[in-house]
This record gives C-alpha cells, sequence and structure tokens, in this order.
C-alpha cells in the first residue's frame, strides 16, 4: 500500500495544472483580495473633505458650528473648510481645488462638480442638518418655551439600546475574505476526490479499465489513492495558510489548533463530495467537474467570498442552507473561533461538517463497491 500512496503522490504533484488551481491560484486570489479590500472599512482610509462656506454675513450660523464639530471618528474631522464668498468658492470648486461649497442661509444650499463618495456624505450631512433644524422650528412654533425646556438636549441626545461586548476582537468584515477563500480552498479537493473515482472506473478512462483487469484491490487502490490526494491537497491549505499569517499578515486569532483540525476536515468534506459525485452522476467526467465548481463556487459566493454580505443575507433569510453549504460551515467556523468567547457555535458547526463528510464518504464507497462491469 505505500509503493502505491507514494507513486500516486508522485503523480499529482506532475500534474502541473492540478498545482497550479490548488497551489498558486488561491495565494493569486489572496494576494487580489488583500490589495483590492485593505482598510476599505478603516478610518485611517478616511480624508478629510475639503469644502469651502459662504455664510453669507450671518452673526449667528449653527451650520458653520455643525460643519466645524462634525468628526468622522475622534481627532478625526470630516470637514476641511474654506470661509469665502460664492464667487470664489465656485472658482475653487471648477479648479477641484475642493469637493464642494454650501451657501449657509435659512435654506442652505449645496453645489458640487460631480457625483462621488465625498460628494454623498456631504449631502447625508447637509440632510440631516436641515431635518434636525425643521424639527426644532416646528417644536418652538407650538412651544416657544421648548429652548428653555431642554429642546435641544433631547434632540441631541442619542439613546443606545444595544451594547457591543468587548472581547478582544472587533469585527473585521475584509476577514471573511480570507476566511471564505480558505475554506473555498478546502472544498476545491472535490475536483481531486473525482479524479480519484474517475481514475478508477473502466467506464470513465482508459486508466481505470487497465486498473479494473489488474489483480490489485479496487478498494484499496482507492483508499491509497484518496489518501494520497488529501495529503497532497493538505499541502495547498499549509501554503495558502503560511502566506496568510507571514506574508499578508491576517490575524486567525488563538486557536490555531482547532483551524487546522477544522480545514484538514474541510478538506476531505472536498474529497468525499468530489468522491460522491463521480459515483453517483452517470454523465462524462466534463459534466461532473462543471457540477463540482459550480457546487465549490456557489457555495464560496454564499459564505461571502465574492460579496461579503451575503453571508449575513442567508443566515437571516435562509439559515437552512447555511447549514448544507459546507463552504459556509467551514468560514463560519473559522469566523467563530476567532470573534466568540464560547466554542458553541463552532462545535456546531464542526459536528455538521463531519456529518456531511461521513455522508459523502459513505455514499462513494457504496457507489464504488456496487459497480460492477459486464465487460471491459
Amino acid at each position: 500500500m505505500l509503493y502505491l500512496y507514494v507513486t500516486r503522490l508522485k503523480c499529482l504533484f506532475r500534474n502541473k495544472e492540478g498545482m497550479f488551481w490548488c497551489y498558486l491560484f488561491p495565494i493569486l486570489l489572496a494576494t487580489c483580495f488583500f490589495f483590492a479590500f485593505n482598510n476599505l472599512w478603516g478610518i485611517d482610509s478616511f480624508e478629510t473633505i475639503p469644502i469651502a462656506y459662504d455664510s453669507e454675513g450671518a452673526i449667528i450660523d449653527p451650520l458653520k458650528e455643525a460643519m466645524e464639530q462634525a468628526e468622522m471618528a475622534e481627532g478625526v474631522p470630516i470637514f476641511a473648510i474654506t470661509y469665502t464668498d460664492k464667487e470664489s468658492a465656485s472658482e475653487l470648486l471648477e479648479k477641484e481645488e475642493i469637493e464642494a461649497y454650501i451657501v449657509g442661509n435659512t435654506d442652505p444650499e449645496l453645489f458640487i462638480k460631480q457625483n462621488g463618495m465625498n460628494e454623498t456624505i456631504i449631502k447625508s450631512f447637509l440632510d440631516n442638518y436641515n431635518r434636525i433644524t425643521k424639527t426644532i422650528q416646528n417644536i418652538l412654533s407650538k412651544n416657544p418655551n421648548a429652548l428653555e425646556e431642554g429642546l435641544m438636549e433631547d434632540i441631541l441626545e442619542q439613546n443606545v439600546f444595544v451594547y457591543e461586548k468587548e472581547n478582544g476582537k472587533k469585527p473585521d468584515q475584509l476577514l471573511i475574505f480570507f476566511y471564505s477563500l480558505l475554506a473555498f480552498t478546502c472544498l476545491f479537493g472535490a475536483v481531486w476526490g473525482l479524479e480519484e473515482v474517475v481514475n478508477i472506473q473502466a467506464d470513465q478512462s482508459t486508466k481505470g479499465a487497465r486498473l479494473n483487469v489488474s489483480p490489485i484491490n479496487k478498494m484499496k487502490l482507492f483508499f491509497c489513492n484518496m489518501m494520497a490526494a488529501f495529503t497532497a491537497h493538505c499541502g495547498s491549505i499549509v501554503l495558502l495558510f503560511v502566506y496568510l499569517i507571514y506574508v499578508i499578515k491576517i490575524d486567525f486569532g488563538n486557536n490555531l489548533g482547532y483551524i487546522i483540525i477544522t480545514c484538514l476536515t474541510g478538506s476531505l468534506t472536498g474529497l468525499a463530495l468530489g468522491a460522491t459525485v463521480a459515483v453517483w452522476v452517470k454523465k462524462r467526467k466534463e459534466i461532473k467537474e462543471g457540477i463540482l465548481i459550480f457546487i465549490v463556487l456557489g457555495g464560496a459566493f454564499l459564505s461571502g467570498m465574492m460579496f461579503v454580505n451575503m453571508k449575513y443575507i442567508i443566515e437571516t433569510r435562509i439559515p437552512f442552507l447555511a447549514y448544507i453549504n459546507p463552504v459556509n460551515l467551514v468560514t463560519d467556523a473559522l469566523y467563530s473561533l476567532n470573534y466568540y468567547d464560547t466554542y458553541d457555535r463552532f462545535f456546531l458547526d464542526f459536528t455538521m461538517l463531519c456529518v456531511m463528510t461521513i455522508v459523502f464518504g459513505v455514499l462513494s464507497y457504496i457507489g464504488i463497491r456496487r459497480k460492477n462491469y459486464a465487460s471491459i
């Protein structure tokens, strides 16, 4: 058996196409994710917006005070304000030295040159200011003594009914991409699982025909080949894991043991899934590969690899789909290890993954055992 295992392992590493998709492609994808999404949701990436403001000679100007006090975070002002008249502000806008300018009066006016993120922020701020101003005016028209009775304090007070429990980790949406990528790499072993079954089926490949007329036990050969595929595939997971930790500097927390076990189990799930599709789908190899790629890529999409909010959409609207998606189970297990104080959610995901692996393994074993050929 050792000879069969080593021989198959050598064959796998000589498969250049397989090595690229399992070893190099996830690293290239991780690099793209890092450069595309790094600091996308961070305050550090925010730059104070340059604007101009014409108060039109107003002595008391609450809008001016509101803009000066507005902050994106503590010590990070939203606006860098240039005080000037309307004509000069228009010239600055044409030269693109500012993003917009505001003419303050009873009904403030916003002037922009083009649409963009900064312009949307400015408009949202001004809309919010106008809503608060009109609310105050409506209340004062009915109760002139409202200011003395604490109207401003009541309007500006923000009641918080949900509090975040600090556990040393702040949620980072960027990590969802990398967790999903790691899970995708684990489940991509399905392609290798399919290949190992096709190689021992006489009606799927010439190699399978030769093996079926040889004296070697088919189940023993299948076991050796699957172990070789598992070993080679684990190498791709370890390489990606090392790249994410030491090159991209992704923080996976302190539960590396559980993370490794989860990834190894995910790899077994992928191999078993590929073997199951190869055995029970009565189509040619190309169609089986298409089905597997659809399952794995679709699962990666639903777990947030392409659109991070998709993971939460599925969990809130179609939770059942989250528990039958092996890519999501791996992603969610990794996420729960990093952010939850208890292991309840992790063990639920891990248990579902193990059950799925066992089911796929039993189905593929039954399918291979009952496969007989009238002639070869």
